[in-house]
């Protein structure tokens, strides 16, 4: 498979993995919002719940208290005013604050909205069994908490009149009724013919001073609550009203309660998206290895055929011409030397590809040792300078005495290794340009001893600059058309130079040519020294 059409098959599956993934994300975030929102609805729903109970168990107090002795003669607010009105329709004000004006009422209106006296303790109608079983579950809920606070209601009523005979009288009767006269809130009952003809008796409550300090003993729960008025509290279903009056609660807006930290189900997204970042990281990595590993195969193996194939025609001919006695004996040197170079060539070759191979697996160990810049120089350049000589090249060794009295910890095997690579790098790419010579130098650099090698070829592109470590960087075109070599010299000698503890790294002159320089570390002794 061509490594475009991996990479678009890589990226198709993973667009289909993270699609997935959206997908799920989505709806468990919805779910997650939705829980929370019943949530949310549920707490709301509580604290209306405690709030109406707060309520009515304030105005039952009050109800219970002005149904006790509605004749007073001092009022104790939030009520403004008793009175009676007879049956003419004639309205008498017992007791009144002296800060305000009368409340206007229509007697006749108040006596139509009042019901008949009824004995006390009777449970207020309600819906049936059949109408709550057909509310929603929170409105049947809600409903059920409704009768249970009127219930309430008319027990407190009927206790405070067994606790008070004194102002009780001897024929109970009927609990003071909450209706709306205008805008004014009055507690009023019937009652039979008295001796002053009253047929009505009740009291104006201060309704504004009532529903601040209603809202006042609810605002921990719900701090922007209202209350509103009910005109005809019998035939709504609205299961927020209050018990005591026509009201309704209004709970106004309740701020969702914040946890802190992310839900178990978004730590569990999080995770679910940040393992598929982690597995689309590996598998990327893991096919972009694959790819590169089959990349280098490919050009190893045209590499190496087109280097192979070239010494191997060079010995299968010469070999057959020498054997048949086709050669004159004035060319048989020169065909022997041909020989020669193509099996050093050859032997080059397979020396780099199973030292490359060693390194690969962990299998090449160098021989690490002190020893003299002077003596390395000595054991590791002959080879190199032989190679120079026999391409044609000039060879120029420069190294002054104080460098070579410096003591490295290297293999000299090694550094012999990589200097005959940049060598044989150089007689291959600097041939037939510039000045023929390779010069290579030894100097001090810090805490190690810098060798480097330097030709007067064309140097080094600067686009191949990123790349000339790599191996087997040569491409099958270049192979066949460029200089030979499988492109394993460089990569191999930084490598070992790395394995030595130094580096290898080009360094272009600025006139021009290449110029590569391996760095030794000092040993512990020259390291020491001022």
């Amino acid at each position: 498979m061509k490594p475009l059409h991996a990479w678009i098959a890589f990226a198709a599956c993973l667009a289909v993995a993270a699609a997935g993934l959206a997908a799920l994300t989505h709806r468990a975030l919805e779910a997650d919002r939705a829980e929370a929102a019943t949530r949310h609805e549920a707490a709301v729903e509580e604290s209306v719940r405690l709030a109406l109970w707060r309520i009515d168990s304030t105005l039952a107090a009050l109800v219970a208290r002005e149904t006790a002795n509605v004749r007073g003669t001092q009022v104790v607010p939030p009520v403004v005013e008793t009175f009676v009105v007879d049956a003419a329709g004639s309205r008498r004000t017992i007791a009144a604050t002296t800060d305000r004006d009368a409340v206007q009422l229509d007697a006749a209106a108040l006596l139509a909205r009042l019901p008949e006296p009824q004995a006390a303790g009777k449970p207020t109608p309600g819906l049936d069994a059949e109408q709550v079983a057909d509310l929603p579950a929170q409105q049947a809920r809600n409903f059920s908490e409704l009768q249970a606070r009127r219930q309430t209601l008319q027990q407190n009523l009927a206790q405070q009149q067994v606790a008070a005979p004194e102002i009780t009288p001897a024929a109970p009767l009927a609990a003071l009724t909450a209706v709306w006269a205008g805008d004014a809130l009055v507690l009023a009952r019937r009652v039979p013919a008295q001796a002053d003809g009253a047929t009505v008796e009740g009291c104006v409550v201060d309704w504004p001073r009532l529903r601040a300090d209603l809202l006042a003993a609810i605002a921990d729960l719900l701090p922007h609550a209202s209350l509103e008025p009910t005109v005809d509290a019998a035939a709504t279903t609205d299961q927020r009203l209050l018990a005591a009056i026509p009201a309704r609660l209004v709970p106004g807006a309740v701020p969702a309660v914040v946890t802190a930290g992310w839900s178990p189900l978004r730590g569990t997204l999080a995770a679910a998206w940040a393992t598929m970042a982690l597995a689309a990281a590996a598998v990327a990595a893991l096919l972009a290895s694959v790819l590169a590993l089959s990349e280098r195969r490919s050009a190893f193996v045209s590499s190496v055929t087109h280097e192979l194939r070239t010494p191997l025609t060079t010995f299968r001919l010469y070999s057959g011409l020498l054997e048949e006695g086709m050669v004159p004996a004035a060319e048989v040197p020169t065909y022997h030397a041909t020989l020669r170079r193509e099996a050093d060539r050859l032997t080059h070759l397979v020396e780099n590809v199973l030292a490359y191979a060693r390194l690969e697996r962990g299998r090449h160990a160098t021989r690490l040792g002190p020893v003299s810049v002077g003596d390395l120089l000595d054991q590791a350049t002959p080879r190199p300078a032989e190679r120079a000589l026999h391409a044609g090249f000039e060879w120029r060794l420069h190294a002054d005495d104080a460098t070579c009295r410096l003591v490295v910890l290297t293999d000299p095997a090694a550094v012999e290794q990589v200097l005959f690579n940049l060598v044989d790098n150089a007689c291959k790419y600097a041939r037939g340009t510039g000045l023929a010579a390779i010069e290579v130098t030894a100097a001090p650099r810090g805490r190690s001893v810098a060798i480097a090698v330097r030709d007067y070829g064309p140097g080094v592109a600067a686009r191949e600059a990123s790349r000339l470590f790599e191996p087997f960087r040569k491409s099958a075109r270049d192979a066949a058309e460029g200089a030979a070599g499988v492109g394993l010299g460089l990569a191999l000698s930084r490598r070992l130079a790395r394995q030595m503890g130094g580096d290898l790294v080009c360094e272009p002159p600025a006139e021009g040519g290449g110029r590569f320089v391996l760095t030794l570390p000092l040993a512990a002794d020259d390291v020491a020294r001022p």
